[in-house]
């Protein structure tokens, strides 16, 4: 088993900067139902690793289902983000756990996919620790992150320009998605990478206080693309979610998978 001492802050909020409900219960106090939403909500930090400030951003849904980047840098090439997703379960003030084998990882170094469990303890303002079991990293144990709550926004339609990456086919591609409004709330938007096209569908939740979006990707079958190889359409569902990483700037995340945890990812930036 692995250890991973993450400041994603899923379990208290960073600083007293939640904008969501604050969680009154005593440390170690099962946590569910409405109190739920004190865990939701997008975070931000980095891992010294390296020489490298790796950046790791996540988000967690007020039904407890957690999506993470792991911008992991080990040289000056181009990065391509791990991709976590689970589902938190077991929730206290302070814990909690992604039962085996509902934590899957996806990365561009071997094995490509693993799935398995984790726990999360020793929760505190910034920081918890990680036990990570059945999952392979290329990094060493007890990596330390510092997080702060982001605070996340609405959907704007028009350009967003960015990098795509894909690591089954090893691509990371300069990428712009144009959003226009779909109907019924949504937006939509199309565009293409390493002859795979791609038809996105950004659904708005409904809660105010951490801004979110519900992600359907279809790709459509293509000679050359490597995520229709029997040429057959496949979907991909996940998140997406908007911050400011500077004054002037909104940033799109976008983390999509299949059902086995397979996915590709999407930051583009947006000036307001």
């Amino acid at each position: 088993m692995g250890t991973l001492a993450c400041a994603v802050a899923l379990l208290t909020a960073c600083g007293g900067q939640s904008s969501a409900t604050s969680n009154t219960n005593s440390p170690g106090t099962q946590t569910t139902g409405s109190q739920s939403s004190t865990l939701a909500g997008g975070y931000q930090g980095t891992v010294p690793y390296s020489g490298y400030n790796s950046e790791f951003v996540s988000f967690a849904t007020p039904s407890l289902d957690w999506y993470a980047l792991y911008y992991l840098q080990t040289t000056t090439a181009s990065i391509f983000p791990i991709i976590f997703k689970g589902r938190l379960d077991n929730v206290t003030s302070n814990s909690a756990a992604i039962s085996s084998p509902g934590l899957t990882v996806f990365q561009f170094d071997l094995p490509k996919l693993s799935s398995g469990g984790a726990g999360i303890t020793n929760a505190s303002a910034q920081a918890y620790k990680l036990d990570l079991n059945g999952i392979t990293l290329p990094i060493p144990n007890d990596l330390s992150v510092q997080a702060t709550k982001m605070t996340t926004y609405t959907m704007s339609t028009g350009v967003w320009a960015g990098t795509l990456t894909d690591n089954l086919s090893s691509a990371s591609t300069n990428l712009t998605l144009t959003f226009d409004s779909g109907g019924s709330g949504t937006f939509t938007g199309s565009s293409s990478y390493a002859n795979c096209p791609l038809a996105l569908t950004l659904t708005p939740e409904s809660q105010t206080s951490n801004p979110y979006f519900s992600a359907a990707l279809s790709i459509a079958a293509n000679t050359g693309c490597a995520r229709t190889p029997a040429s057959t359409a496949i979907t991909m569902s996940g998140i997406g979610f908007i911050h400011a990483p500077s004054a002037g700037t909104k940033r799109l995340e976008l983390i999509l998978t299949d059902a086995s945890g397979s996915g590709l990812s999407f930051r583009g930036d947006q000036s307001q």
